[in-house]
C-alpha cells in the first residue's frame, strides 16, 4: 500500500524520519494512540531505525498488534495522549532518540503537503484548462493536516482557495484555539 497507515500521516512523517535518518538518528520515540504511531512504526521498519511508541490506555488491541508487528517497542501508559506524551518527551530526553511528534513540525507539514501536488495533478486531468477547485474542506485534529494543506495550497498557487475545516463532535480543540485566539 502507497500510505500503510491508511492515513495522510505517512506523508508527514516519512519526511521527518528521512531528516532523522540523513541526521545519523538511529533510534526516535512517538507519542500516538493510532495512525501517526503506526506510521512511524512503518517508516522505522524501513529505514533500519529502532521505534518505541507510547500510547495511552485507551488504545485498541487491534492497534498494539499493528505496531507490534511493526517492530515497534509499545509502551501503555496514562488515560490520554497528554500522559502518554508526557512519557514519551522524558524518554527522548533520557536516551537521547528523536521525537516523532503525531502532528507537529515544519518537516512533518512539508511531507502533507505533497497531498496537494497530486490533488492538482488529478484536477488538471479531470479539468482541463478549467478552474481551480473553489474551495478545499478537511477534518483538523491536532492542525497537521492544515498545517500541511495550507503551504501545499500555496505553493501550487492556490494560496487564494478558502479551506473549511471541520472536527469530531467532542474533539473540537481548534475551534476552542480559535475562539481563545492561542492553544488551549
Amino acid at each position: 500500500a502507497l500510505r500503510p497507515s491508511g492515513s495522510f500521516k505517512d506523508r508527514g512523517i516519512q519526511n521527518l524520519m528521512l531528516d532523522m535518518c540523513s541526521r545519523g538518528i538511529k533510534a526516535v520515540v512517538s507519542s500516538s494512540g493510532g495512525n501517526a504511531g503506526l506510521a512511524t512504526a512503518v517508516c522505522g521498519r524501513k529505514l533500519g531505525i529502532q521505534v518505541t511508541v507510547v500510547v495511552p490506555e485507551t488504545t485498541k488491541a487491534l492497534m498494539l498488534d499493528k505496531l507490534r508487528a511493526e517492530g515497534a517497542e509499545v509502551i501503555v501508559h496514562g488515560a490520554d495522549w497528554n500522559a502518554a506524551n508526557e512519557l514519551a518527551q522524558e524518554l527522548v530526553q533520557k536516551e537521547g532518540r528523536g521525537f516523532v511528534h503525531p502532528f507537529e513540525g515544519p518537516l512533518m507539514w512539508t511531507g502533507h503537503a505533497s497531498l496537494v501536488e497530486e490533488i492538482k495533478q488529478q484536477w488538471a486531468e479531470a479539468q482541463p484548462g478549467g478552474q481551480p477547485p473553489g474551495c478545499v474542506v478537511l477534518s483538523v485534529g491536532g492542525g497537521g493536516l492544515l498545517c500541511g494543506v495550507l503551504e501545499g495550497l500555496e505553493k501550487v498557487g492556490w494560496g487564494n482557495i478558502p479551506v473549511i475545516t471541520t472536527e469530531t463532535h467532542g474533539a473540537a480543540s481548534f475551534a476552542a484555539a480559535h475562539k481563545e485566539g492561542s492553544l488551549v
